[in-house]
């Protein structure tokens, strides 16, 4: 029946469509999809986000690396009359030269060091995951744009099959008038119908350009750019019963991006306040020196050589309190991030049921707005065979008519309904992306 009913909408002239859309290749929701990960600014930003993220985890874990520098200088010293004074032949002043290489590693430091790296690790795992739900939200944003160009070219196209309607009408009254057979009242009627669905064809393309435009930006595609108009209904593509809360509740924790980060936020933040405590103990570092000095000029031998090497232990025993408020605020970040997990868990249960709720709803509305429409249309048809036959008034085929359009305005959105309600229930899982099938080799 799906099938039938969307011939029946669909199969008119594309009087609101320029040539290049006649002509075309149509865009599908998969390959509206596949360009906005490839293209657009919002995902090429989340993927910065998560290489900043992973560079942060690389600079934590290079504290256990040990440190080397290489210093060298050269310097005139100009010496004091009182200097001279109290050096006899001592020279009026000097060149003095050094060169060394200088060495650290810190050994412990009360795990503060490890701490440190085990927060960075999760800040980048939980930027993964953010990654992950922002490509989330661009499919769903993708999603909701591309359904509604979708609907405003259908109602483009009911606009203009009524249209034609009118036009045909009108040309039965013409025909009748001249013949004596109908009133110039009739021929009025569907003038000003013909006019109104104009109108209305008119609007509904103004609507069909604003929603490509918005499918343009999510797609990281300039406003001028040529972008195939969307494909149309497709009555093959199944309509899978609403799953069960629970088993959808499973699979929500183990997916979705958003509970993800929340936890991954939660553990970062108790990693970066047990850091923040390890100052409060002393750290052990080894350290060595090879340096060099001579006067007069740089000429370095190895009789210029000397060399260091030693443990060094270093204690803030008081920062002025400093280092507490730091722990503070650290542990205020940890029952933040506790929060936002516990609102995070919330939502997502509250927006899963919101979900389901609409996908079961959308089904029921697509099969009663199928059979409506089905029904319209036969009974307009009777109507307008009944008409032309003298057997029913110009009202009841304006009514029949009207209906009709109305019903396939209703279909139309009910259909679109259903495939974005699918969609929101995936978002809501975290298994859109699940969707986007990967690119061919």
């Amino acid at each position: 029946m799906k099938h039938t009913l969307l011939a029946l909408l669909f199969v008119v002239p594309t009087l609101g469509l320029t040539a290049a859309e006649k002509t075309s290749e149509h865009l599908t929701l998969m390959e509206a999809w596949k360009t906005a990960l490839r293209e657009s600014p919002t995902e090429q930003a989340a993927n910065a986000r998560m290489e900043q993220a992973r560079a942060r985890y690389r600079q934590a874990r290079a504290a256990y690396q040990p440190q080397l520098g290489l210093r060298a200088s050269g310097a005139r010293v100009e010496y004091s009359d009182l200097t001279r004074s109290r050096i006899p032949g001592a020279p009026d002043s000097v060149e003095q030269y050094e060169a060394g290489l200088e060495a650290g590693w810190l050994l412990w430091n009360n795990g503060a060091r490890k701490h440190g790296v085990e927060a960075a690790r999760y800040a980048a795992e939980a930027a993964v995951s953010a990654r992950g739900d922002t490509r989330e939200q661009l499919l769903a944003e993708v999603g909701r744009a591309f359904t509604s160009a979708q609907l405003a070219r259908a109602n483009l196209r009911i606009a203009e099959a009524d249209q034609e309607f009118q036009e045909r009408q009108l040309e039965n009254s013409v025909r009748k008038e001249e013949a004596g057979l109908s009133s110039r009242a009739d021929r009025l009627n569907f003038e000003i119908r013909k006019l109104a669905a104009e109108n209305t064809a008119v609007l509904q393309a103004a609507e069909y350009e604003a929603s490509m435009a918005a499918l343009k930006a999510l797609l990281g595609q300039p406003p001028e750019s040529d972008l195939p108009p969307p494909a149309e209904l497709d009555p093959e593509i199944d309509a899978p019963p609403p799953p069960g809360m629970d088993t959808r509740w499973a699979t929500l924790r183990n997916n979705l991006p958003a509970l993800k980060q929340a936890e991954l936020n939660v553990q970062a933040a108790e990693e970066e306040l047990a850091a923040l405590k390890g100052e409060y103990g002393p750290e052990i570092s080894a350290f060595g020196t090879l340096s060099t000095d001579r006067e007069e000029d740089p000429g370095f031998s190895g009789e210029d050589v000397g060399n260091t090497v030693g443990l060094q232990l270093s204690w803030d025993l008081w920062t002025g309190d400093r280092r507490k408020q730091r722990v503070e605020e650290a542990r205020a970040a940890v029952e933040e991030a506790r929060a936002a997990l516990k609102q995070v868990r919330l939502r997502a249960r509250a927006q899963l049921h919101e979900n389901l709720s609409t996908y079961t709803a959308s089904l029921k509305s697509e099969n009663l707005s199928g059979r409506t429409l089905e029904l319209s249309r036969e009974n307009r048809n009777l109507v307008e065979a009944s008409y032309q036959a003298g057997r029913e008034t110009l009202l009841r085929l304006n009514e029949a008519q009207k209906d009709f359009n109305n019903a396939g305005a209703r279909y139309a959105a009910a259909s679109l309904q259903r495939r974005l309600a699918w969609i929101e229930l995936q978002r809501a899982v975290g298994q859109l992306m699940d969707m986007v099938q990967p690119e061919e080799e």
